[in-house]
């Protein structure tokens, strides 16, 4: 698989780094907070090998990507909807994990003809509206963990992480590590969202979503019953459960998670 990276300045004011690889149908992959596009190397050469031409952008404070003084939920989608109009992606597949969640969630509704299908993979989003204290109380662990991470070498940090995840493959592992060692501190402010329930800005579209959600008990955001009540709320929106597997589910259930997103794209 041949990966290639360039540089995208964006209607939006950013300078993304963005990588891609194959050729086919378009797949867009926005990853969680923290992460960065090579996050999903694994899926990349997956989604390669079934036919799709596949992007991944380091989001705006991630990666190689600009930093910036306003890391919210509707800058991040609008930087998804200026990416894909300036690649000329056509009605890209939108996968979205955590905070890309998220953003694939609300580019969905802001501008749904831009994409084809979405998948939501445990995204962060909130059925109840949190205060400053219940923000803090989420921000600061993870903050003191980021602050800490920048700290230790790539290979301190993949000792680390194998600690906490035996089951990970190396390559997951590698990307992770090189993930936190390439992050603006200020991008946790996104944690703000905790602020606002999705049920504020959620709109009624008829691009078809599916959720990828993990049992609670494994640390995932998305609850059986939260996932109802968007299906009420969405006319097509479809979710399922993947077993075994924790809030970063492509990592957990790799090979699970990828047999659940061809199933629904194709």
């Amino acid at each position: 698989m041949q990966l290639t990276a360039q540089r995208v300045t964006l209607t939006t004011g950013v300078t993304l780094n963005v990588y891609q690889a194959g050729s086919g149908p378009d797949v867009l992959l926005l990853h969680g907070i923290t992460g960065c596009g090579i996050y999903w190397s694994v899926q990349i050469a997956q989604l390669v090998a079934a036919g799709y031409r596949v992007t991944a952008p380091d989001g705006r404070g991630h990666g190689e990507s600009d930093r910036a003084s306003d890391y919210s939920t509707e800058s991040i989608a609008a930087d998804a909807a200026a990416l894909i109009q300036q690649l000329g992606l056509t009605n890209p597949i939108v996968i979205g994990h955590s905070m890309g969640g998220a953003q694939s969630l609300m580019l969905a509704c802001t501008h749904p003809e831009l994409v084809g299908k979405v998948v939501l993979e445990d995204p962060a989003i909130w059925p109840i509206n949190g205060d400053e204290a219940y923000v803090k109380e989420r921000r600061d662990p993870w903050e003191m963990g980021l602050r800490q991470w920048l700290t230790m070498s790539h290979a301190d940090l993949v000792t680390f992480k194998r600690n906490e995840a035996p089951h990970w493959s190396d390559e997951a592992l590698d990307s992770w590590a090189y993930a936190k060692l390439h992050n603006d501190p200020l991008v946790l402010q996104w944690l703000n969202a905790l602020l606002v329930p999705v049920w504020a800005w959620l709109k009624p579209v008829n691009v078809p979503i599916h959720i990828l959600y993990c049992v609670p008990d494994k640390g995932g955001v998305v609850q059986k019953e939260f996932v109802d009540a968007l299906i009420a709320q969405m006319p097509a929106l479809s979710a399922e459960v993947i077993a075994d597997a924790g809030h970063e589910i492509h990592h957990d259930q790799p090979d699970a998670f990828m047999r659940a997103v061809l199933a629904y794209i194709k």
